[in-house]
């Protein structure tokens, strides 16, 4: 039994189902434990290692369990940090293998005189919690065992294992013992409790408040809080808006919810209520500058209780009154039994419903004045479609940019859950369809719908050959503008050459072909409800070509700005339009 034997053996144990990786010759003895595991342990075979994590990412967000990829010394390992930033940044576990050269050679590892040598763990540290070397083929198990321990504890994260190739290959001594612990196996692993006078001092706080709002970021949906925060919020009668990754936390149509806060992509129902509560109760948010309209929101007139798995996010930003360190799923459960247990008598907020209502109907009006049929096709009506025609059980998947704007503001979540999944730690583009891919994987029976735009979806365009060789229930929707759309409205602002943001006409819909995938290309609006039903339809993979408005923007303050634009004029859209207003 060689080392790779034991890495693969714990694996099982830990309950991983799926490895994302290219295979290699530094990683070959764990892949020969997989080809002879009968299926306990699957690879799956990716097209760029950048992909890996992603992947892994995803799979952890929609099951709750850990997913590993891998990657071979130097060139694999470097595509390694774009998706390890984005998992640590979301607070999501995954164990990536970093393969290394020889423990001999390294040396020799500077300007890679070693052939792919590299010094990786310098390179992996800052987009990790932990870059723990296995030295040998006896510290295989006790490392391995760390990895889980520490990715799923306190606030979760990716953890590197790194491994020289020698290592991987040495024979293990039968004797040493190689057991799983299990607690580690999914995440939270541990569920801290907030202490006792602390929930009675944000007891309170809460009760006390004429205009509460409850504000809960990805933590909430990380702890599987969601009956948590539905029936305190029940209790309390107090709204809950999200962060976006916070989304689908609450079903998006119960009475009390109030949509995503946020400047750059949230909804001005949200933004309202929170402006306007008296108390704002952040529970699992990190208070990033997204959600915080660059950290001025929650107000110093405003009292603050935050309740967070890490003690570091309670007070880092704003004036908190009352913290509460803790799991936020167990938090809401101990604030609940000890509200139900006094049964106070809580100010009437009659009037704060009232408002919560007229702000929650105010933004459905500007939502539907948005997504309206026309051509150019508008994102806005596009995502309304999409919404009609897919269950409450299946999973959106955003890339990065202008898409993750269309899905916050455009597609209502009806099933609280893991229903979408965004790039919020690191905002990179090349996220969607690997992140699709994960995502299918750890739910077999949900359709899948990607959206990216065009110039994201070619970070990892590759992927589709993996959509194809499993056969994954896929929908990618490309949001085709022929721009980078963010970049090109900056410009606008400018002197308005629009230097180097269009791109040469693309049609992804013969590129699918190309790749074994269904294409369906979508030019005009009448073409759009038909193509959207075959692609749902499909037994495989389909990528749904649609070309947008260049100039439909989901951002706030660009909505606005179309908004003034156009106004008076029946049917905004194009360029042209904007020029000359």
């Amino acid at each position: 039994m060689n080392a790779g034997d034991v890495l693969g053996s714990l694996l099982v144990q830990y309950g991983v189902r799926y490895v994302f990786g290219i295979p290699g010759g530094q990683t070959a003895p764990l892949y020969r434990f997989i080809g002879r595991s009968g299926g306990a342990i699957q690879h799956i075979h990716i097209r760029d290692e950048r992909s890996g994590p992603y992947m892994a990412d995803a799979y952890a967000r929609v099951t709750g369990r850990l997913a590993v990829c891998d990657a071979v010394p130097g060139p694999g390992v470097v595509k390694f940090p774009s998706g390890l930033y984005e998992a640590y940044a979301t607070s999501i576990p995954l164990i990536a293998v970093a393969g290394d050269i020889p423990r001999d050679w390294a040396r020799l590892a500077p300007f890679a005189c070693a052939a792919q040598g590299l010094d990786q763990p310098t390179l992996l540290r800052s987009v990790c919690k932990a870059v723990l070397p296995v030295t040998s083929g006896a510290t295989m198990a006790a490392q391995v065992e760390r990895a889980f321990a520490i990715a799923t504890t306190g606030r979760a994260g990716p953890v590197v294992l790194n491994i020289p190739s020698d290592v991987m290959r040495e024979e293990v001594d039968a004797a040493i013992p190689i057991a799983a612990d299990t607690r580690y196996a999914g995440f939270p692993a541990v569920r801290v409790r907030p202490p006792a006078q602390d929930v009675e001092a944000a007891v309170r706080v809460l009760v006390q408040a004429r205009r509460p709002v409850m504000v809960v970021g990805g933590g909430g949906l990380a702890s599987r809080a969601l009956d948590e925060v539905r029936t305190l919020a029940e209790l309390l009668v107090m709204p809950v808006a999200t962060s976006v990754s916070g989304k689908g936390v609450i079903a998006e149509d119960h009475p009390l919810a109030v949509g995503v806060l946020g400047g750059q992509y949230g909804e001005e129902s949200a933004n309202a209520v929170v402006r306007e509560a008296d108390v704002v109760f952040l529970v699992g948010l990190k208070s990033s500058q997204q959600s915080t309209f660059s950290w001025t929101l929650p107000t110093p007139a405003q009292r603050v209780v935050h309740l967070d798995v890490d003690p570091y996010e309670i007070g880092k930003v704003f004036a908190t009154e009352v913290g509460l360190v803790g799991d936020a799923a167990a938090g809401l459960q101990d604030l609940h039994a000890r509200i139900a247990e006094l049964q106070p008598r809580a100010p009437d907020r009659s009037s704060w419903l009232e408002y919560v209502g007229q702000a929650r109907r105010a933004w459905e009006t500007d939502v539907a004045s948005e997504a309206q049929p026309r051509t150019p096709i508008e994102p806005a009506y596009l995502l309304r479609e999409l919404q009609r025609q897919t269950s409450a059980d299946d999973i959106f998947v955003s890339d990065a940019s202008f898409s993750v704007g269309w899905i916050t503001s455009f597609y209502d979540v009806r099933k609280a859950g893991r229903r979408c999944i965004f790039p919020r730690g690191s905002a990179t583009l090349g996220f969607g369809l690997p992140a699709a891919i994960g995502a299918s994987l750890a739910s077999p029976a949900s359709r899948v719908v990607c959206v990216a735009g065009d110039g994201g979806i070619t970070y990892a365009i590759g992927e589709l050959s993996t959509c194809r060789k499993y056969n994954l229930p896929v929908t990618l929707v490309v949001l085709n503008n022929g721009c980078l759309g963010y970049s090109k409205w900056g410009e606008r602002h400018g002197d308005r050459r629009y230097e180097n943001v269009d791109f040469p006409p693309t049609d992804f819909a013969t590129i699918a072909r190309g790749f074994g995938c269904a294409g369906i290309r979508v030019e005009r609006l009448d073409e759009l409800g038909d193509a959207i039903a075959q692609g749902l339809r499909a037994d495989g993979p389909v990528v749904l070509d649609v070309v947008v408005d260049e100039w439909a923007a989901p951002e706030l303050r660009l909505r606005q700005e179309r908004a003034a634009l156009h106004k008076g004029q029946p049917a905004p859209s194009g360029p042209a339009a904007l020029a000359a207003g």
